[in-house]
C-alpha cells in the first residue's frame, strides 16, 4: 500500500465517509426519539437514549480523526438539518387527526415532544459535537497524531457533560425537580464517558482500519476552525 496520505485541506466526501455519515445520522435520530423516556439503573438516572447516543460521539471521533474537522463539520450540519426535519415531520403527522383513537393516542405518547425538547436536543447535539470535533482536531495536530486515546477521551468527556447539561436544562428546567436534573446530568455524563472508555479498543481498531482503507490520515494544519 502507498504511504498513507496526510491531508489538511481535502473536503471530498468518499463513499466510505458517506456510509459513516449515514450511520451517524441514524444513531442521532434514534437517540432523539428515545430521549424522552427516563429510566433508572441503580443510582443512575438516565434517558433511554443513553444506549445509542454515546455511539454518536464515537462515530464523530472516527470521522474527525480520519477525514478532518472540515468534513466532519459538514456531516454535523447535514445531520442537524435531518434531525430538525424529522422533528418537524413527526410533530406535523402526530397533530393530524387520525381515524383510530388508539393509534392517535399512541403516536401522541411516542412523538408529541415539546418544542423545548426539540430545541434542547438540536442545540445540545450541535454544540456538543462541534466541541468534540474541535478539541480532537486541535489535539491531533498538537500531539502530531500520537496518543489517540488521550485526545479521544479529552474531547468526548467534556462534550458529554456539556451536551447533557444543555439538553436537560433547556428541555426540563421547571418541569423536573432540580435534584433530578443534577442527577441526570451527572449520571449521563459519567456513564457516557465510561461507555466510550469501555468501547475504546473497538474504536481504535475501527480508526486504524478506516485509515488503512481510505489511505488517509488528516491533520488540520492551517485551517479555519469556523463552525459554519
Amino acid at each position: 500500500m502507498d504511504e498513507k496520505k496526510s491531508n489538511s485541506v481535502s473536503e471530498k466526501a468518499t463513499p466510505a465517509f458517506i456510509i459513516l455519515s449515514v450511520v451517524y445520522g441514524a444513531l442521532l435520530i434514534v437517540s432523539n426519539i428515545t430521549v424522552v423516556k427516563l429510566i433508572q439503573i441503580g443510582p443512575f438516572l438516565i434517558t433511554a437514549a443513553f444506549f445509542t447516543y454515546p455511539a454518536v460521539y464515537i462515530v464523530s471521533d472516527l470521522m474527525t480523526e480520519v477525514y478532518g474537522y472540515r468534513l466532519s463539520m459538514k456531516a454535523i450540519w447535514a445531520n442537524f438539518i435531518a434531525q430538525a426535519m424529522v422533528s418537524l415531520v413527526l410533530a406535523f403527522t402526530t397533530a393530524l387527526p387520525g381515524i383510530s383513537p388508539e393509534v392517535q393516542a399512541a403516536m401522541g405518547t411516542l412523538f408529541s415532544t415539546t418544542w423545548r425538547v426539540v430545541l434542547g436536543s438540536l442545540g445540545a447535539y450541535w454544540i456538543g459535537d462541534w466541541l468534540n470535533s474541535l478539541i480532537l482536531s486541535k489535539l491531533k495536530v498538537a500531539q502530531n497524531g500520537k496518543a489517540f486515546f488521550l485526545r479521544a477521551m479529552a474531547s468526548s468527556v467534556p462534550a458529554h457533560f456539556l451536551d447533557t447539561g444543555i439538553f436537560t436544562l433547556i428541555a426540563f428546567a421547571g418541569i423536573w425537580p432540580m435534584e433530578d436534573i443534577r442527577r441526570n446530568i451527572l449520571s449521563e455524563g459519567i456513564l457516557a464517558s465510561l461507555y466510550e472508555l469501555l468501547l475504546f479498543p473497538l474504536t481504535l481498531l475501527a480508526v486504524r482500519w478506516w485509515k488503512n482503507k481510505e489511505n488517509l490520515d488528516t491533520f488540520d494544519r492551517g485551517i479555519s476552525y469556523r463552525p459554519f
